[in-house]
């Protein structure tokens, strides 16, 4: 019996805007690309390699559109910083079921969803005010594998509000 799976792995950026009183003003939603550093990282994870964990979470300026293939680094990185440390409870979940098709007909499946996630501060990053346009996860604090992209709506960071990005992934 063959049986086919439909998992690919996606994600998707939230970013939301908090005013001093702590109130969100602004939320925006971007689905990323997993890039092939990416997949590639994934990849050598079955080989038992000994790879760094996607720990940081970089931002941009650059706005030239994501190129799966090739896009190793951010087009114009301003910024980076170490996502929060998880909790498995909240930020690792199931999604709702998908269905696939198979030899046989039809079977239901769930995806998984890790939820990783940064603050950036009133004064971050600094030389405010910064246009923000694009961010990607990485296994560094500094270069490394860039394991996504994404590029969104301008963004011009100040310090009169602070952001909360949220990334979600799911295989």
């Amino acid at each position: 019996m063959k049986m086919a799976d439909a998992m690919d792995m996606k994600g998707r950026l939230i970013i939301q805007q908090f005013n001093p009183n702590g109130e969100l003003v602004e939320e925006v939603k971007a689905n990323n690309f997993i890039v092939y550093s990416g997949r590639d990282l994934v990849a050598k994870m079955f080989l038992n390699q000994q790879i760094a964990p996607i720990r940081y979470l970089a931002i941009g300026s650059g706005n030239s559109p994501v190129n799966p293939i090739s896009d190793t680094a951010l087009q114009q990185e301003v910024f980076r910083k170490e996502v929060k440390a998880l909790d498995l409870s909240r930020d690792l979940s199931d999604t709702d079921e998908v269905t696939v098709k198979v030899e046989s007909g039809v079977i239901t499946q769930k995806n998984r969803k890790v939820r990783l996630s940064v603050d950036l501060d009133f004064a971050e990053p600094p030389n405010q005010p910064v246009a923000l346009t694009e961010a990607g996860l990485f296994n560094s604090a500094e270069g490394g594998i860039m394991y996504n992209r994404v590029v969104f709506p301008n963004i011009t960071k100040t310090a009169d509000f602070k952001l909360t990005l949220v990334w979600e992934i799911i295989f």
